[in-house]
């Protein structure tokens, strides 16, 4: 008993601590990710086959594009294959969900990704960085440093009552992590932190249309990081884009994943 416990303890713990790497966390054998996809995905994709083959064929609204679009863009970045599952006992699955886009984090015991039919793909792309091993860039030790939470989030974290749904959300999504195996510089523009503007998540709560500000240490990295976007639209220069994976961002997976840096 005993067991399974830890056993579902294990699996449902990974994905609520989702650039850093805990110092739990796996890199996948290799550098190789077996994937499966939801055949549901495939079917709304239009797909022939059972894996990303002519992914650039399909609708880009639909999530099979936006999965596999992920894949590609991550495998260029950093090295890190995606291959169709043919065999051997662990895999990551690519799974349709009515209510969340999610991931585990890193190589764990069982490994998936959930994704709404209306993700975006800067959502997506999002969850496969926790596929590949990175934490939220807000949630690291020494957040602090370069973001000052709103006050009613600091509060919630100090206590709250977890039977509320925001609650929940806090206690998950925002509190500090204990220790790092691997870090870079403080990252605001990684793909891996939050955007300050939370409103989408409690509509009718506008504390949420600014969860944090940045502190002057966290100016100063902003103005550093930015300038890899000068020639994309003003939406990628905000702190938490989700437009595109950042050069930190991909350096720790190189190096998390034991490849050459570029």
């Amino acid at each position: 008993m005993l067991g399974r416990v830890l056993l579902l303890w294990l699996v449902l713990a990974v994905p609520v601590k989702a650039a850093a790497i805990e110092d739990m966390t796996r890199p996948w054998p290799g550098a190789v990710v077996p994937y499966k996809i939801d055949p549901a995905i495939l079917k709304r994709a239009g797909a022939k086959g059972t894996d990303c083959r002519n992914w650039r064929d399909w609708s880009a609204a639909t999530q099979g594009y936006k999965v596999c679009r992920a894949m590609s863009e991550w495998q260029t970045e950093t090295g890190v294959r995606f291959v169709a599952y043919s065999k051997g006992p662990k895999w990551l699955d690519i799974r349709t969900s009515d209510s969340r886009t999610n991931a585990t984090l890193g190589y764990t015991v069982i490994n998936w990704v959930n994704v709404q039919s209306r993700s975006s793909y800067g959502a997506v792309l999002h969850e496969f960085g926790h596929v590949l091993g990175l934490t939220h860039e807000h949630m690291r030790p020494d957040r602090d440093d370069y973001i000052v939470l709103a006050p009613f989030i600091a509060d919630s974290l100090k206590g709250c009552n977890p039977a509320s749904a925001m609650c929940r959300d806090v206690l998950l999504n925002f509190p500090r992590h204990g220790r790092l195996q691997m870090k870079t510089d403080y990252d605001p523009c990684s793909l891996m932190h939050y955007l300050s503007h939370q409103g989408p998540r409690y509509p009718d709560d506008p504390r949420w249309r600014q969860a944090f500000t940045l502190t002057r240490a966290g100016a100063d990295r902003m103005d550093v990081c930015s300038g890899q976007f000068q020639q994309r639209e003003a939406r990628c220069r905000k702190v938490g884009q989700k437009c595109a994976i950042t050069e930190d961002d991909a350096g720790l997976v190189r190096r998390f994943h034991g490849l050459a840096l570029h």
